[in-house]
């Protein structure tokens, strides 16, 4: 797939991609960073990789992680007293689990969200079996003017077969988001031979990393000194255009 070999090397680093807008950096929230000095080394060293805006988003899930407003608040305010981060724009959102609690919000305290810049919402999903409802969060999202991008779609097995339902959700306004490390084949060869299938298509619309460990970290430091992904996403994905620019921050 995607071959060192094949390809002129441009960048030695991340700058191309600039924005990671789906990390799990927020400390003590969920399966992601256990303490402020987990979320200090992770986002230190991705920075020094080229990434110059990041955004928490932790998972919210009724009976795993139940994290509200006031919680992620919480944790991000711990890193803004961090010294070494005053420099690193940080920011953050959540990352919601497609189920009946998230639907119910949205029909009924829709104001309550955390979104990335602008009105653009994180989900996800099993990667073993789809919610059934996530056409109805799709379409309930875009009717209270929110912008859904369903996150890791690469992960989910049922859709390695058929991809058509990505396609469907597209069509219903959400975006797309894979992941940096599976592009490597991190998680396998199998996703890796899925997000070139998702680029053929054009079906990619944003990459973050979704850091939640130092082992990530040091995995992307690796593979980001071996390989360019560069000229395969550069031009396709959208992080630069809809969280960069709105910020004000330059590349």
């Amino acid at each position: 797939m995607f071959s060192i070999f094949n390809r002129k090397r441009r960048y030695n680093d991340l700058s191309w991609m600039a924005v990671d807008m789906h990390t799990h950096v927020l400390p003590g929230l969920d399966d992601g960073s256990t303490s402020v000095a987990d979320s200090t080394a992770m986002i230190t060293r991705m920075h020094q990789l080229g990434i110059v805006q990041f955004y928490g988003t932790p998972h919210v899930q009724q009976d795993i992680y139940p994290n509200d407003n006031e919680a992620i608040l919480s944790a991000y305010r711990q890193l803004e007293d961090v010294p070494v981060l005053k420099n690193i724009y940080i920011d953050y959102a959540a990352e919601y689990t497609v189920e009946q609690a998230f639907l119910q919000q949205i029909s009924h305290t829709a104001d309550s969200l955390l979104p990335l810049a602008g009105r653009y919402i994180l989900i996800g999903m099993s990667y073993v079996s789809e919610s059934p409802d996530i056409v109805a969060v799709i379409n309930a999202l875009t009717q209270k003017g929110y912008t859904p991008m369903l996150a890791n779609v690469e992960r989910y097995v049922y859709y390695h077969q058929d991809m058509s339902p990505l396609k469907k959700f597209k069509d219903l306004g959400c975006l797309l988001q894979v992941g940096l490390l599976s592009c490597y084949g991190y998680y396998g060869s199998k996703e890796k031979q899925v997000v070139k299938s998702l680029l053929d298509q054009g079906l990619i619309d944003l990459l973050a990393t979704d850091i939640h460990y130092e082992r990530h970290v040091k995995a992307i430091e690796h593979f980001v000194g071996k390989q360019d992904l560069s000229t395969y996403f550069a031009a396709k994905i959208k992080n630069k255009t809809l969280f960069l620019a709105n910020q004000g921050i330059d590349a």
